[in-house]
Formats: structure tokens, C-alpha cells, sequence
């Protein structure tokens, strides 16, 4: 019986440490490849130079995009249109040790971008979107919110888009809008049917149209939406120890 017991403990510590070992393997693939992704659009990009300023520098990413990336009004560059993606890597968890291992593993936030989906739904501004979050201090629903906060992250910012038609894209909001109301899923594996999480709540608005932006099919972290295939950057932004503001954008025709 004891030697029983003893296989079963070490068969036990075997599977806990192959799923350790695969967690780590796979966050790290995934790290490295967002950033060669990051590091290729910027390397595409041209300094523009009538729209930049000493705290602000603009560069544009040469395309032949129908739709906008971004919105511009005044001096600031709102991200995304309808039917894209914004994300951070960056996790708001701002608990020394529990940032770094959040973010490594599992990224930051997301949102899926409603813009001009406000067409058919009256309460819906050009500016909102739908999003998860389980750092609120009320329900912690999926709700929509002002896109305008994200401008307020001081962490990169990145902007996902995914080729669609138009039909594809109304579908994708539908979708993602009928998900508010949902509960913050907490624990990230189960009851996905009832409840969401931010990169989660995004992945399942792309499924009525076949997208699939979860390929290992385990929990949808932020590195997924990215790293899927199926979307590509559109928007980045960060900001320098100096408080420089750097803003890459996809041009539109």
C-alpha cells in the first residue's frame, strides 16, 4: 500500500512540475515573439514630424487600411475602431513580485473597440468599448466603458485588428456587446460559459465568425490575442523615463 501511495505522490509531483515547466516554456515563447512582433512594426514606421512636439513623438506605419486606427482629436491619438482590439501587457496589479509574475504569465488588460457600432445601439458613444475587469470596486460585470481611459495607462499600449468584412465585424461587436453583464470569471478555467475575464471576453466575440484567437487552447492570456495569427498591430504606444510620449500608428487610406 505504501508503495502505492508513494507512486501515486510521485506520479502527482511529476504532472505539477511538467505543467510548471510547460507553463514557463510557453510564457516565455510567448513573450519573446510578442516583442519581435512589437519590435518589426516600429521598424516599419516613419517619423512624422509636423505632428510632433517635444513630449510627443508621432510615427506612421506606410498601409493601405480602409478603416482608421486611431481617432485624433487635439493633440491625443485614441486607438482602435470597430471591432479592434487594445491590450497592455503590463498587468494593473501594482504588488511588488505579483506585477512581474501577472504580466510575465498572463499579461494585462484588454478590450474589444465598439466606435461606430453606436449606429444600432443608441447608448453607445464612438468612444467605448466592452471589457472585463476584476479590479473593480462595484459587481465587477462586463460593461462598456469610455476608450478615453486607456489613453491614461502608463504602460504600453497596443492596438489589434483582424482582417474581416464588414458583416464579420458587426457580428463581433453584437457579440461582445451581448457579453456585458457578465461576471468576472476568477478562475479562469471554469464555468467560461457564464462568466468572463478580459482576454477572454474578447476571444469569445471573434468566435461567431470562426476567428480563433486562443490556439493552445488553454486560458486566454493578453500574449494569446497577439501572438494568434489572427489579428495584427494596428497602434503602439509608450512613454520614455523622460516622460516622452511615443506614439506608432497603422496609416489609413
Amino acid at each position: 500500500m505504501k508503495k502505492i501511495i508513494k507512486m501515486i505522490l510521485i506520479g502527482i509531483e511529476t504532472a505539477v512540475l511538467f505543467v510548471a515547466v510547460g507553463g514557463l516554456t510557453s510564457a516565455i515563447t510567448k513573450t519573446i515573439y510578442s516583442d519581435i512582433l512589437i519590435e518589426n512594426f516600429k521598424s516599419k514606421a516613419v517619423f512624422d514630424e509636423e505632428a510632433s512636439s517635444s513630449m510627443l513623438k508621432v510615427y506612421i506605419v506606410p498601409s493601405d487600411e480602409e478603416r482608421p486606427t486611431v481617432e485624433k482629436i487635439g493633440s491625443d491619438y485614441y486607438p482602435g475602431n470597430a471591432g479592434d482590439i487594445l491590450i497592455t501587457l503590463k498587468s494593473e496589479l501594482e504588488i511588488p513580485l505579483i506585477h512581474e509574475i501577472v504580466s510575465f504569465f498572463a499579461g494585462g488588460h484588454a478590450a474589444l473597440v465598439l466606435d461606430d457600432y453606436e449606429d444600432q445601439i443608441d447608448d453607445i458613444s464612438s468612444m467605448y468599448t466592452i471589457e472585463s475587469s476584476g479590479l473593480n470596486s462595484d459587481l465587477n460585470l462586463a460593461d462598456t466603458y469610455s476608450k478615453t481611459y486607456w489613453n491614461e495607462y502608463k504602460y504600453p499600449i497596443i492596438g489589434l485588428r483582424v482582417h474581416m468584412t464588414e458583416e464579420e465585424r458587426t457580428r463581433t461587436v453584437a457579440r461582445g456587446l451581448a457579453l456585458a453583464g457578465d461576471p468576472y470569471n476568477y478562475s479562469f478555467l471554469f464555468d467560461t460559459d457564464n462568466k468572463s475575464y478580459c482576454s477572454d471576453l474578447v476571444a469569445k466575440a471573434f468566435e461567431p465568425v470562426g476567428v480563433n484567437l486562443n490556439k493552445d487552447g488553454f486560458t486566454t492570456s493578453i500574449y494569446d490575442l497577439l501572438i494568434s495569427g489572427e489579428t495584427y498591430i494596428t497602434y503602439y504606444r509608450y512613454f520614455d523615463n523622460d516622460g516622452v510620449e511615443y506614439v506608432y500608428y497603422l496609416e489609413s487610406k
